[in-house]
């Protein structure tokens, strides 16, 4: 698992991005040059449908946690306050707060406002959740994903984020929640049809 954890794609290149403006349509972007954008939320529907799997992982012991969480992308689809504590601490001292993961079209939301008391991640290179895409027909791809600055009382920054086509890495080592805690992670995907005409 420690190979695992992976850098944020250094292949992502402008002929990809490129590419990827010029055919992209109908899925929920605007189509600014050198960018791509989100346009309205509620539009994004590529993952619909796509199963995603959520762990909890620590470089401390390097291992994952032994139970794992599937759930199949839809309308206001979140992995539960209770699933989430399911999920064992992989390290001995490790919290285990019961944070609610919501699922949406554009965005994944960390709200805390369910755990039982005040607890902080250790220090550690991660220490957090990893979000799988499973394997699927035409899925989706995760080319982008950054922390919402305007829906983050943890002060999280993009640098604790990892991702790669079908992975996102959320790493909340030595950060300190409580009930109050909130954080949104912005995602941008393109079909996978889409991402295979780009490298050509």
């Amino acid at each position: 698992m420690d190979n695992a954890i992976v850098e944020t794609p250094r292949k992502l290149t402008a002929l990809v991005l490129g590419c990827a403006l010029g055919l992209l349509a109908g899925c929920g972007f605007s189509l600014d040059p050198g960018h791509i954008e989100p346009a309205d939320p509620g539009s994004l529907t590529c993952i619909d449908g796509v199963e995603i799997e959520l762990l909890r992982y620590s470089t401390r012991c390097e291992r994952p946690s032994t139970k794992s969480l599937v759930a199949e992308v839809g309308d206001e689809m979140e992995f539960s306050a209770d699933q989430v504590r399911t999920l064992d601490a992989p390290c001995a001292e490790s919290p285990n707060p019961g944070v609610e993961i919501h699922v949406a079209h554009s965005s994944l939301i960390f709200d805390f406002s369910n755990v039982a008391n005040p607890g902080r991640f250790p220090v550690a290179d991660f220490e957090g959740y990893v979000l799988d895409i499973l394997p699927g027909e035409d899925n989706a791809h995760l080319v982008r994903a950054t922390v919402d600055s305007e829906a983050n009382s943890l002060g999280m920054e993009d640098a604790d984020l990892r991702f790669d086509f079908d992975r996102l890495e959320v790493n909340f080592q030595d950060i300190s929640y409580d009930e109050s805690a909130f954080v949104r992670i912005n995602l941008w995907f393109v079909s996978a049809a889409l991402m295979e005409h780009a490298a050509q």
